[in-house]
């Protein structure tokens, strides 16, 4: 669990929403919002697949942790074949894209003016939006569903990853605090290394 939300805190999306933040005015309180949102989303998704969702006919199924943890991984290693193949294929030079249609150009307009937006309302859904569930965050909950646990420990386990999985946005919060210019050369850093790995490093 705790390499899965290692891996998850330095995702693409996510360090990059963090640098976007500390390039908003009054960085501190952005962050903190996007903290707040991707906590609120992280933990209230969590105990509720844990605990509500359990008693459901869905968690009352015959499909249990363990055979969820097996096709996730079958799903990753499908994932990971498919990336490394197509790294190994050189592509021939992109021709120019056609302008967009209409609808596509206006959803991409307000989406960008949305981001541009500085108000704490955008760091608050952008919180929200990147805790929404991905692959990893449903393998952690087969993994504490299939433990076996207590409520308090499950609970437990769950805000353990979430507080490791969003390490990259508190960690630039508690620096800004005290050091205003060095969390975002760092983060951007980290950033940048990360977008930089090639296909075949992801696969």
């Amino acid at each position: 669990m705790l390499l899965m939300a290692l891996g998850v805190s330095v995702e693409p999306t996510r360090l990059g929403l963090t640098v976007l933040m500390l390039n908003r005015p009054r960085p501190l309180l952005q962050l903190f919002v996007f903290l707040c949102g991707a906590f609120v989303m992280g933990l209230s998704l969590g105990l509720t697949l844990l605990f509500v969702l359990r008693v459901s006919p869905m968690g009352q199924a015959d499909v249990s942790g363990p055979y969820i943890q097996v096709a996730l991984g079958v799903l990753a290693l499908l994932v990971a074949a498919v990336l490394a193949i197509t790294a190994s294929i050189r592509r021939p030079a992109a021709a120019p894209r056609a302008p967009r249609a209409g609808l596509a150009d206006k959803v991409a307009r307000r989406v960008r003016g949305f981001m541009q937006n500085n108000s704490l309302w955008v760091a608050g859904v952008s919180g929200l939006g990147i805790a929404l569930p991905s692959a990893d965050f449903l393998a952690v909950i087969a993994l504490i569903h299939a433990s076996g646990a207590t409520q308090p420990i499950q609970s437990m386990a769950l805000l353990f990853f979430n507080a490791v999985a969003f390490s990259m946005v508190a960690l630039p919060l508690l620096s800004y605090a005290t050091m205003p210019a060095r969390p975002y050369a760092r983060v951007s850093a980290s950033h940048t290394w990360v977008r930089s790995r090639r296909r075949i490093d992801v696969a």
